[in-house]
């Protein structure tokens, strides 16, 4: 028995496989760590007007210190005590690993149309590429009391609140008052100038909510501790079904019995007690998962379930697909979605399951093809790497699904509205090394990144079938890299400094862009 973090504020010892380590945005390559999921409850819709909701300021106890760039870290207190460590489980993406693909064709899928679904509706309407997008808001419609996704009538997807009114899910990552400890002093830099500034953790939460609604946001992306915000915003929890083990390989046989016995254990402790909840948009099944070869298991996922012991439930499956990859992979995320979906459907049919965040540079069109048949929403992990790093996985070469600045092949091959739930950005004279993950760009200045939001977010705004994107994350990793997932991320892809101190101009120029989302009017 190993507790398992539900992420809503408490642990409860289940039966389960140690579950370690999940693709970065942009592919795998150097090492595979753990971590426990930071999520939590109790959000409501948020207004996509981006009205500021509580009382409170950004000069709530302590003020709010100004300056374009976090000031020097000085001594502080102890941190405080922390009730769980949360994180995400990710492998570092660099660029000096052989990134591998599988290779495959396409799984046939039978597409049911219709032009509105939500949980536990198995219809879709394909959306057809190039169409564009709505030039005036959607009315409101009557609400079912849950958050659902629509095809309006001129064919743009959109999220519907309870109420009915569109809405467009503008995210963060890790919103947390509670952040990474650092690798080697075992500090809390975040924690630590958080409770010097906020010695009551509820005006941390209404400073911190009034900056999310200036800056146009109005969802809780996953690793966030949306109990803190009960009433403020949506919230997308990450339910963890299936991880991966060290090396890259599912931590659980997907074809033996106990791990739908394991699903349906977390399920009946997390989804359950939240199956009435207006305040949740969806689950996310996983994150990441690990579908072959990476550049971290070099193997097929065939080999490797060729590879577990005679006679497990895998291993027999495996043999009847020997020397066929691609439709081993079709029965494996058949089987993987089948027993996730059914069981998050049945103990909830009111609310959406938003998809598994894929890593957008290593899912092959099999899996993606597959998880239509079951999710409302694809969810997308998807970075833009460097051009060296672009050069690694041209030369991997294989069949993955192109990552296009709109992610249209994602919503063609799924038939289902797409949503980005990670992307960032960092840059130079932050503080933070930057050094991990490796592959990715480190811009010159804030400046430079508030550009890249704009370019990033632009063409997503103008794809009919893309229904949001959550920017990762709310706070800069430690500049000594975070220890748990044990992986050393330094980076500075957060809105504000590890001094919680907000970057500018980049939260100035969000704001700006995040005012233009669709729905918004």
């Amino acid at each position: 028995m190993v507790p398992y973090d539900t992420g809503f504020g408490g642990d409860a010892s289940i039966a389960r496989s140690p579950a370690t380590g999940s693709v970065f945005g942009v592919g795998a390559v150097v090492a595979t760590t753990a971590g426990t999921s930071g999520e939590a409850s109790g959000d409501a819709p948020h207004d996509a007007s981006g009205d500021a909701s509580g009382d409170a300021s950004g000069d709530a106890p302590g003020g709010r210190p100004g300056g374009r760039h976090a000031r020097p870290r000085a001594q502080r207190p102890p941190r405080p005590l922390r009730t769980r460590l949360p994180g995400r489980r990710f492998r570092v993406f660099g660029v000096g690993g052989l990134v591998a693909v599988l290779l495959g064709g396409l799984l046939t899928a039978s597409l049911v149309l219709a032009p509105v679904f939500g949980a536990g509706d198995d219809g879709r309407k394909p959306f057809g590429a190039g169409e564009a997008a709505p030039a005036a808001v959607p009315p409101p419609v009557q609400g079912t009391g849950y958050y659902r996704v629509v095809q309006e009538p001129d064919g743009r997807w959109m999220f519907r609140t309870p109420d009915g009114r569109p809405f467009y899910s503008v995210g963060v990552n890790a919103v947390r008052n509670q952040e990474d400890l650092e690798r080697d002093t075992g500090r809390c830099p975040y924690c630590e100038a958080v409770s010097s500034r906020f010695p009551n953790p509820r005006h941390w939460v209404e400073a911190t909510t009034q900056r999310l609604d200036e800056w146009g946001f109005n969802t809780l992306g996953a690793w966030s501790d949306s109990d803190l915000f009960r009433g403020r915003f949506a919230y997308t929890p990450v339910l963890n079904l299936s991880g991966s083990a060290p090396g890259g390989a599912p931590a659980w046989d997907w074809f033996d019995p106990a791990f739908a016995a394991h699903v349906a254990d977390v399920v009946r402790v997390t989804v359950t007690p939240r199956s009435t909840d207006p305040n949740l948009l969806g689950w996310f099944l996983d994150d990441e998962l690990h579908w072959g070869p990476d550049g971290v298991a070099p193997t097929t996922l065939l080999d490797e379930y060729l590879a577990r012991p005679e006679g497990t439930a895998g291993r027999t499956a495996a043999e009847a697909r020997r020397g066929d990859p691609q439709g081993f992979l079709r029965d494996a995320a058949q089987r993987y979605f089948e027993v996730t979906a059914t069981a998050v459907r049945g103990a909830d049919p009111n609310h959406l399951i938003l998809g598994v965040r894929a890593s957008s540079h290593t899912t092959p069109p099999e899996v993606v093809q597959t998880a239509g048949v079951f999710v409302d929403v694809f969810s997308v992990n998807a970075y833009r790497p460097t051009p060296e790093a672009e050069a690694v996985f041209a030369q991997a070469g294989g069949s993955v699904v192109p990552a296009a600045p709109d992610l249209r092949d994602f919503h063609t091959l799924s038939g289902r509205p797409v949503m980005v739930t990670e992307f960032s950005s960092r840059a130079a004279g932050s503080g933070s090394p930057n050094t991990v993950p490796a592959g990715l760009p480190v811009e010159a200045t804030q400046d430079a990144r508030a550009d890249r939001y704009s370019e990033y977010v632009g063409p997503l705004f103008a794809a009919p079938w893309v229904v949001g994107h959550h920017w990762y994350r709310y706070a800069d990793s430690p500049p000594g890299g975070r220890a748990e997932p044990d992986d050393g991320q330094n980076s500075n892809f957060g809105l504000v400094s590890v001094d919680d101190v907000p970057w500018e101009p980049l939260v100035s120029r969000i704001a700006a862009t995040n005012a233009g989302a669709p729905g918004r009017g």
